[in-house]
């Protein structure tokens, strides 16, 4: 089956088997400090679904909506090249995207997001979705798959959150063309100063802390990076795009399985 939306007629749409997964990419455009372009969280979302669609399973049917670039990215504004939508309007567009497919008799989908800062619009969108509509809908943004043992350090894996060794290794096997290797650097956030002299105050709350704060970039690095970019490599981007494609592939196939959440949910 074509496995791009896009690519479809409309007679290809409405005869989409029952048991589809139609994939929401979400990205953004956003500063990535001096040696990675605006558009890294696009340029990972789609060499990750591209590595995904090379290991899919012929028999797994799925299909990947329309990305949607420009996300939420308000926290970067201050840098030149930075786009953003407010949440709100990034919801609806979302949304409406997801409604409209499910017009053609899609009952399964899943929105894959690739920028942090809009992690937490990803549930209500899907309920949502849910609530108005019945769909059946999940999310994932992709590093929620964690990462192979001993890649990154745990500091990096805690502090590197944007721009660091994780998405410089990404770019440098996806885009090594786009990457400003003279730029390359340990980019250190003010984060660790901040978690030195606060027990339940942190720019990254979770893991037993409590508060955290609205910030922009700067605040947390005066370069718009976090992150050791310097300790990133080629390989380690290759590994890691196998480690969350292959991740993904697992996910979705469940999606496709899922017969009685389907039913359950959706009330098909």
């Amino acid at each position: 089956m074509r496995r791009y939306w896009t690519d479809l007629t409309t007679r290809d749409a409405a005869a989409l088997p029952p048991d589809t997964v139609a994939i929401l990419p979400v990205t953004a455009v956003e500063q990535h400090g001096p040696h990675l372009p605006v558009g890294t969280d696009a340029f990972i979302n789609r060499g990750m679904i591209a590595r995904f669609l090379e290991l899919l399973p012929d028999g797994v049917p799925a299909v990947i909506l329309p990305e949607q670039t420009v996300g939420a990215s308000a926290e970067h504004l201050d840098f030149a090249g930075s786009l953003a939508l407010s949440p709100a309007r990034l919801i609806d567009n979302w949304t409406d995207i997801i409604a409209c497919a499910a017009r053609a008799g899609v009952k399964r989908f899943l929105i894959f997001n690739s920028h942090g800062g809009q992690s937490g619009f990803l549930a209500h969108a899907a309920l949502d979705l849910r609530v108005r509509l019945g769909l059946f809908v999940a999310y994932a943004a992709w590093f929620d798959a964690g990462y192979p043992e001993g890649m990154f350090t745990p500091e990096e894996i805690a502090y590197g959150m944007h721009g660091g060794a994780i998405e410089t290794s990404l770019m440098l096997h996806l885009r090594p063309d786009l990457v400003r290797q003279a730029e390359i650097a340990d980019f250190q956030p003010s984060t660790r100063e901040i978690e030195a002299v606060a027990r339940q105050f942190s720019a990254n709350p979770g893991n037993g802390r409590l508060g955290g704060f609205g910030w922009k970039a700067q605040d947390l690095q005066r370069s718009g990076v976090t992150g050791n970019a310097a300790a990133a490599t080629a390989e380690n981007g290759r590994v890691l795009l196998e480690h969350v494609a292959t991740r993904l592939v697992e996910l979705v196939t469940d999606l496709g399985k899922a017969d009685d959440f389907v039913t359950r949910y959706s009330g098909a």
